[in-house]
Parts: C-alpha cells; sequence; structure tokens
C-alpha cells in the first residue's frame, strides 16, 4: 500500500502544479457528459478496488501524464488547426486525470474503513483544495473571452456574424462544463468529507449572477428577432435583414442551452430558478416542462397576466377603436347590399325585360354578394393583409376543388343552359327527368319540382338538360283532348249537339279556338267521339273533369249509351248435331 500512497502524492502535486486546462481546448457537451447531472448520479457507492486494480487506474494515469507533456511540448510550434487538435487531446487527458482522482478519492473512503490514514487524506485534501481555484480563473476567463468574442459583433459584416455566433457557441459550451464539473468536484470534496460552505457559496453565486446574465440576453434576443421579423415583412427580399436574423436566432440558441444546464446546477444547489424558468418555457414554447414546477407555472401566469394587462392598456384602445370601425364598415356594406337587393327586384320586376324566375333572383343574389365581398376586401386591405396573394391562392384553391367537383360542375354548367334558354320557369309543370311536376324552386345545380300527390324531387340540372323537358304550361292556352263512345243504335246527330250543347255551356271553355266535335272512330264495340275545346292553362283539369261527368249525366237523361266491350260466345251441342 506504500506504492499507492506515494503515487497518489504525487499525483496530487502534479495536478496542483499544472493548470487543469491551458489555451482554449476545442470541446464539446457530448465528450464530457451532459450538463445538469443530478446530485445522486454524481455521488456513487465505491465498491472495494482490489490492490491489482489500483495499480492499472495508477498506470493509466502516469501515461495520462505522459501523454499530456508531450502534447504540450508540440503545442508551441503547432499550427492553427493541429494547435486546436492538441488543445482538445490536452483538455481530454486532464480530465481523465480529474476523475481519476476522484475515484482515488473513493480507495482513500475504502481504505479508512480499514485503518486511518492521515498523511494520504492529508495530501488528498491539499490537491482538492487547490484545484477550486483554477475553476474560478478559468470560468472567468471564458466568460472575458465570449465577451470579447460578442464585442466583434457590432463590427463585423453580416457575412461574419454567423461565424462570431458559432466561435460565442464554443466558448458557451466550455463554459457550461466548467460550471458543472466545478460542481461535481465540490460534490467529491463532501464525500470526502472536506469542507465546502465557501466554495458552495461562490459557485452558487456565480451561477446566480450566470442566470441573470443569460436571462437579460434572451430577452435582448427575442426583442430583436421580433424587430428583424417586422423588418423582413417589409424587405423581404433583404439579404442582410435574413442573415442577422439567422445569427440572432443562433445567439438565442446557445444562451437558452447555457440558461438550461446552469438552471439544472442551481436547482441542484437548491437555488431558486422559478423566474428564468418561466423565461426559458416562453422562449422555447415548452410549456409541459415548465407547468411540473408550481412556482414555475404561478410565474408564468403572473408574467403573462402582467403582460397581457399592459398589452390592454397601452394598445387596448387603439384596437377597440379600430374594430368598431371594421364592424362599421363591414355593417354599412351589409346595408348598401340589402338594399340594392331590394331596389334591383323592384327595378326587374318593373322592367320590360322577359327574365325567368332563376334570371331574376341570380342577378339579385350576386349583386348583393359582390357588395359584401366588396366591404370584406376594403376590411382585409385597413388589417394590413395584401389582396394579391390572398386572389392568387382563392385562384389555385379553386382549380383545385373544381377538378374534384366535376359532377357538380357539370350541374353549373347544365343550370347556366337553362337559365340563358329558359325551358321553363318557377311555378310551370314539366315533366323532366323522368318526373312531372310543378317546379318549386331552381338553381344553378339542380331543380325541385313538386308532384301532384304533394311529393318534392331534386333533379340535377345535367340529367334535365341532357334529356327531353316537356313544358306542360309553357302556352296561356290548352286544349283539352277526350273521347266519348256511343253505341251502333244511338242517333249520332243527337249525341253530336248533345255534345256541343255541354261545352257551349260550360263557362272555362273558350271561344276561340273553336272547339272541335268530330266522330273519329267506329270502334268494335262503340262509335266514337272526339271532344277537344279550348282552355286556360290554369283551368285544364278543371274542364277536364266537369265535362266527363256532364257528358255522362246529359247521356243518361238523353237515353244514349255509353257502351263497353261486348262479346257474343254461341254454343254448339255436337251429339245433338250427329
Amino acid at each position: 500500500m506504500h506504492l499507492h500512497k506515494v503515487n497518489i502524492i504525487l499525483l496530487a502535486a502534479l495536478l496542483a502544479l499544472i493548470p487543469l486546462c491551458a489555451g482554449t481546448p476545442a470541446w464539446s457537451a457530448d465528450e464530457s457528459g451532459s450538463s445538469g447531472v443530478a446530485r445522486q448520479k454524481i455521488i456513487e457507492a465505491s465498491s472495494e478496488i482490489p490492490d491489482d486494480d489500483t495499480d492499472q487506474m495508477l498506470k493509466r494515469i502516469n501515461a495520462s501524464f505522459k501523454r499530456l507533456k508531450r502534447y504540450m511540448s508540440r503545442l508551441s510550434d503547432a499550427g492553427a488547426e493541429d494547435r486546436e487538435v492538441l488543445q482538445l487531446q490536452i483538455y481530454n487527458e486532464r480530465v481523465a486525470i480529474l476523475q481519476a482522482m476522484h475515484r482515488l478519492a473513493d480507495v482513500l473512503l475504502e481504505l479508512e474503513k480499514k485503518a486511518p490514514q492521515p498523511e494520504l487524506r492529508r495530501e488528498m485534501e491539499s490537491a482538492f483544495t487547490r484545484i477550486v481555484p483554477q475553476f474560478w480563473h478559468h470560468i472567468g476567463r471564458l466568460r472575458n473571452d465570449i465577451d470579447k468574442a460578442r464585442a466583434q459583433r457590432s463590427e463585423a459584416d453580416v457575412e461574419s456574424l454567423q461565424s462570431i455566433e458559432y466561435e460565442i457557441a464554443k466558448l458557451t459550451k466550455r463554459l457550461d462544463v466548467f460550471f458543472r464539473l466545478s460542481f461535481e468536484h465540490l460534490l467529491k470534496m463532501e464525500t470526502v468529507g472536506m469542507a465546502v460552505e465557501t466554495p458552495r457559496r461562490k459557485l452558487s453565486v456565480l451561477l446566480t449572477d450566470r442566470s441573470d446574465e443569460l436571462t437579460g440576453r434572451i430577452k435582448l434576443a427575442l426583442m430583436r428577432i421580433e424587430d428583424l421579423e417586422k423588418q423582413r415583412k417589409d424587405l423581404p427580399d433583404s439579404a442582410a435583414i435574413s442573415a442577422r436574423l439567422v445569427a440572432t436566432r443562433m445567439g438565442l440558441n446557445t444562451n437558452v442551452a447555457s440558461l438550461q444546464a446552469t438552471l439544472d446546477l442551481m436547482e441542484n444547489l437548491d437555488l431558486d430558478t422559478r423566474a428564468p424558468r418561466a423565461l426559458l418555457v416562453t422562449a422555447t414554447h415548452d410549456i409541459g416542462s415548465g407547468l411540473l414546477d408550481t412556482g414555475v407555472a404561478f410565474n408564468l401566469a403572473h408574467r403573462t397576466t402582467k403582460r397581457f394587462t399592459a398589452w390592454i392598456i397601452e394598445k387596448g384602445p387603439g384596437y377597440l377603436i379600430k374594430a368598431l370601425a371594421l364592424l362599421a364598415i363591414l355593417s354599412a356594406f351589409i346595408f348598401a347590399s340589402r338594399v340594392i337587393r331590394a331596389g334591383l327586384d323592384k327595378a326587374l320586376r318593373a322592367s320590360n325585360l322577359n327574365l325567368s324566375t332563376l334570371a331574376r333572383r341570380m342577378l339579385i343574389s350576386t349583386a348583393s354578394k359582390l357588395v359584401v365581398i366588396l366591404g370584406i376586401m376594403v376590411i382585409l386591405s385597413q388589417i394590413g393583409i395584401s389582396l394579391g396573394p390572398l386572389l392568387a391562392g382563392l385562384g389555385v384553391v379553386g382549380f383545385i376543388v373544381g377538378f374534384a367537383l366535376q359532377d357538380s360542375l357539370s350541374n353549373f354548367a347544365a343550370g347556366v343552359m337553362i337559365l340563358l334558354y329558359r325551358p321553363y320557369d318557377v311555378g310551370d309543370f314539366v315533366d323532366v327527368g323522368g318526373v312531372f311536376g310543378a317546379v318549386e324552386r331552381m338553381s344553378l345545380v339542380s331543380t325541385s319540382l313538386l308532384t301532384i300527390d304533394n311529393q318534392v324531387y331534386i333533379v340535377p340540372n345535367s340529367k334535365i338538360w341532357g334529356d327531353v323537358i316537356k313544358n306542360v304550361t309553357a302556352q296561356k292556352l290548352r286544349r283539352v283532348d277526350m273521347v266519348f263512345g256511343i253505341s251502333y243504335r244511338d242517333d249520332v246527330e243527337k249525341a253530336e249537339a248533345v255534345l256541343a250543347d255541354i261545352l257551349k255551356s260550360h263557362g272555362k271553355v273558350l271561344d276561340y279556338p273553336e272547339s272541335k266535335i268530330r266522330l273519329h272512330k267506329l270502334g268494335e264495340s262503340s262509335v266514337d267521339f272526339v271532344v277537344r275545346p279550348w282552355v286556360k292553362v290554369d283551368d285544364y283539369w278543371d274542364v277536364y273533369w266537369d265535362i266527363t261527368r256532364a257528358v255522362k249525366l246529359r247521356f243518361d237523361e238523353e237515353n244514349i249509351s255509353i257502351p263497353f266491350p261486348q262479346r257474343d260466345v254461341h254454343l254448339y251441342n255436337e251429339d245433338k248435331e250427329k
């Protein structure tokens, strides 16, 4: 065990003499572990290590020291790229030695379970104590380097902004690692039993200052991004604005990640992180992570309420006046559309234009809707929405919708043809698409028919225009075609006189055109007369039913028989004939 003790003392002396990290080595968080390691994951119970394993560990440490000296000897003569590689290797070796020293501290604890190790403990505590100032030194140096890099942004051209932000991000990641390593080192000192109150307070102060600084920088970045977004709306083709926006967002992401790492360490030190956590939720839009903490949720709700109240006080009256003005404009256009609808309807009815009901309704509806659309466009222009891209977008959407609704467009085209050629109108009795009834309603897509038995049929216009259209009420006058038969024994002239008297006595039968009564056919069982009076279209069925009834009653009075089909049946008795 004496060899172990000598090697550990030598290691402590070397670590005290050689700075923890020289230069500015390139480093990333993935190479040294993630920040914000929880306390319980950092302090792990060490099992008793056999002497052979300790010897192997010390041999690896000695090998690391040799590699470290070799890298440092080559550092002064190396070029820019090689220097960066060597700095990374130097940093990795020193971190490995530091972690091995923490492991050997666990060995000390295991040895002290068997017997006191005062000399070894004294040397170990001395080495641990001397390392702490190195952390504060490098944290301060890195913060100065970051400030110098930030100062270059004010004088740099637009093309260099992203490279400067990349350099700042590298330095910020290194700074976050030094904070995390210092926290891990203090935890290891506490595990060994050393007093850490003073360095713990120092680290708490540094982390709190770091949190305040990052909070301010994140707020400033959010304001700059908002301003740059407004500038890009006014100058969408400006490459300089786009480059500054990208660089500002890079800086925001760097500060957000650093604040996350800082807050994780602060929580391990039992420091208050509610206010910066709320800002972090705002910057990252990660609401779920913030609402898990009641204090953060309360702080976020308070800030949101305060911001909303300030917005209401500052901009509320202006927006209210603008909203009332827009509402007044919309109401005025709606009122104007109703006035135009009523006036146009009266004008079309009073004019001599022979328009169908569908055409009249379409003109009135189109005019009123155009007025409302004009009002909406005026409102959109007042809001600040550009109408050009909106109309172009509506055109593309219209093309897509039209392609998807081909059948509806065919109905629409047929409706336009019906509108132009007017084969029927509302109120006409028509036979279209296999349906007979009165036209109740017409549109450019379909026609609604009301049948005689009060059923409603909605027929697509494409089926109507592509088939035969029979308009029963298209003319003002209509002829009623009826057939009446008498017996072969009855007087033909008497029957003609009776039929003529019936037509003449009916008030709805027109004198002109003249009614026709003619002997039409000599049938198998009857002598048939055609009776064809002319009536108005609305009187068709009244005349039809009245005359049919009157013919039956008068024929009975005049003893004129109405025959029905008859057959003579002859029976033959074959046996009798034989």
